[in-house]
């Protein structure tokens, strides 16, 4: 044993020596990358700083909601000990695993800051991570088509917290989080075509970044990624005539499923139910556009052009006119098997976020796909389209170096000198918002564990942020406290009512609606049925004297993953009910989403298949060795 350990340390160092510099040049390369990454680190920290200066602050605008999100997981699963599946304490009741944007830290590299951490460090933890992990898929991505540490640094400048990411953290859209996942999926897709291999490593890890997005929220960055993957995968194998590229993507994309069915899967079922289709007729002419993108008026009220609707944080996109100089250059003359394919899909982003301005535009064909005509905002295409063009820049520029000899040492210090002063200008702009966004501060509510109720509307003395967008939800979840008035969940929001006033599928009432009846009732009103255990997912009631065939009624909104004492729950006008068999009886009322034990035995098959299909491979490998020496794999 000691031998061995001794030949593997001896190994372990020699892989370090050879990773060792041993020429000037290659000393100069790995000083222009640590440059290179102090320049972002440097940007990303100014950017996010003024988030830091109190540390009890919290966002404002939309942030309750997120902030309430983050919460229910650390109240299920540390104080109750659960599985965040249902979340009681918003609309009457509603589901939090299988929620679009509910749930988003479960899996992910945050539930540790989520669990241990303050919520006001946690979601700033949550921030600073997020746009770490895109500065490297960035870098990555980019170094596809580069290999300049100033042009990949360039393109991390121009994409991970330039004015549109910081004027949606500003107001609480967690989800453009989830962009920092669209450079990695990018960045294995390419790998996994250059390979030719159909299945690979790389497709295993295109597919699990696609995963990522699903588990963390992704409402817009996931979609819009699949699109822009889809459309570069016919591109490439167009262009040369093979169908690898397509065979790859769709095989990452089956992979993404298996790897994020225990997520997918409900909340698709949930979209049924919820479909949330929006009208978008959006339009922004070039003007417009290019004041987005050029503008320093980027703080969260200001108007340097007129749009319509929504504030400036749904338009603004700062990057300053050296990047857009650049996106032009490199739509206009970037060259290449690789970069054409990707130049038009840019493009094709870009021209999405004009709107819907033709009947024809492609922002109104695509608005009528499923999943898409869920989505407005068109706007929202520019910050993927950004990240696209400004690699295909750096590729036509890397071409210009390879050809430059000697000179490009000097050539790399001028473009480092460039990268730190956009870098700079675009930081100093993006600040702003997230200076004006985290504003309120964290409530001094106690936990509340044992006594809940349901209220109809929100107490005064629950608006803790000054600048909400609407009735806050963080308190009340602190307190026990469920408040039909909410925002947490889309489909039995404050505004999702019809055209008569009524929110579809909101049947539970709360303590001063004229019809509230208690936590749990009977539905004749004979006998007494009361709430005698409660946790997120299981609540007990008591019924005393009932009639059986009569229903005892769960103040809870119906949902399809409700079960009373094992059986499917009955949908009694939108609440949850059962039969009553005996006078007095005990109901248990258990919720899990619908498909789940389904959707984790699709995971765990997946799971199995791809590492069946690894270790085969590795075995391949280690006997084509052994029969050859000197073949490498």
């Amino acid at each position: 044993m000691l031998p061995t350990r001794i030949a593997r340390r001896l190994l372990r160092s020699a892989r370090v020596h050879d990773a060792v510099p041993r020429t000037w040049s290659a000393w100069g390369r790995l000083g222009a990358a640590l440059v290179a990454w102090a320049v972002v680190l440097w940007m990303i920290g100014v950017v996010v700083a003024p988030a830091f200066k109190d540390p009890r602050s919290l966002g404002s605008h939309d942030w309750d909601q997120m902030e309430a999100h983050r919460f229910l997981v650390w109240k299920t699963i540390r104080e109750y000990r659960q599985f965040p599946f249902w979340n009681p304490y918003g609309c009457g009741g509603c589901p939090s695993w299988a929620g679009m944007e509910s749930g988003s830290t479960v899996v992910s590299p945050w539930l540790p800051f989520v669990l241990f951490a303050s919520l006001p460090i946690a979601i700033k933890a949550e921030i600073v991570g997020t746009a770490f992990i895109s500065a490297v898929g960035t870098w990555l991505f980019a170094g596809r088509f580069t290999r300049s540490a100033a042009l990949r640094a360039f393109c991390c400048a121009a994409f991970v917290v330039n004015g549109r990411w910081a004027l949606q953290i500003a107001v609480g859209h967690t989800w453009h989080l989830n962009y920092a996942w669209t450079p990695w999926t990018l960045y294995f897709f390419d790998r996994a075509v250059a390979s030719q291999r159909k299945f690979s490593r790389d497709v295993v890890l295109c597919g699990a970044s696609i995963a990522m997005m699903v588990y963390t929220g992704g409402i817009y960055p996931l979609p819009q990624t699949i699109f822009a993957l889809g459309v570069w995968a016919i591109g490439l194998a167009a262009l040369h005539r093979t169908f690898t590229p397509i065979l790859s993507a769709m095989a990452a994309g089956l992979v993404s499923f298996g790897l994020s069915a225990p997520k997918l899967i409900p909340t698709v079922d949930m979209m049924r139910r919820f479909p949330r289709l929006v009208p978008s007729t959006e339009v922004i002419d070039f003007h417009t556009f290019l004041v987005t993108l050029t503008a320093r008026e980027q703080s969260l009220s200001s108007g340097p052009a007129p749009v319509s609707p929504y504030g400036w944080h749904e338009w603004g996109c700062y990057i300053g006119w050296v990047v857009f100089v650049a996106l032009l250059l490199g739509a206009a003359f970037a060259r290449g098997v690789r970069e054409l394919p990707l130049k038009w899909v840019g493009l094709l982003l870009v021209l999405l976020s004009f709107g819907a301005f033709h009947e024809y535009a492609p922002w109104t064909q695509l608005h009528r796909v499923p999943i898409f005509s869920s989505q407005h905002v068109p706007s929202r295409w520019v910050y993927p389209g950004i990240l696209l063009l400004v690699v295909v820049f750096s590729s036509m520029v890397e071409r210009r170096l390879r050809a430059s000899g000697r000179v490009r040492p000097l050539w790399e210090l001028a473009l480092l000198a460039g990268v730190a002063w956009t870098a700079s200008d675009i930081a100093n702009v993006a600040s702003i918002p997230i200076a004006q966004g985290f504003i309120a501060h964290m409530p001094k509510a106690a936990i509340e564990t044992r006594i809940y109720r349901t209220e109809a509307n929100v107490p005064d003395n629950e608006y803790y942020d000054p600048a909400a967008y609407g009735p806050p939800s963080l308190v009340a979840e602190m307190a026990n406290v469920d408040p039909i008035e909410c925002m947490l969940f889309p489909g039995l929001g404050v505004f999702s009512k019809n055209e008569h006033g009524v929110i579809p599928g909101l049947g539970a009432k709360g303590h001063g609606d004229p019809k509230y009846r208690g936590e749990a009732y009977t539905e004749s009103g004979k006998g007494r049925a009361t709430l005698t255990s409660f946790t997120p997912n299981v609540m007990t009631v008591e019924v005393q004297d009932g009639v059986p065939g009569d229903y005892v009624v769960l103040n809870q909104n119906w949902d399809d993953g409700w079960r009373a004492n094992g059986v499917p729950a009955i949908n009694e006008h939108d609440v949850a009910a059962a039969v009553i068999r005996s006078p007095n009886e005990t109901f248990v009322f258990r919720y899990r989403p619908r498909y789940f034990s389904l959707s984790v035995a699709i995971l765990v098959a997946t799971l199995g298949i791809l590492t069946a299909v690894f270790v085969r491979r590795r075995r391949a490998a280690r006997a084509t060795r052994a029969r050859d020496p000197g073949w490498s794999a």
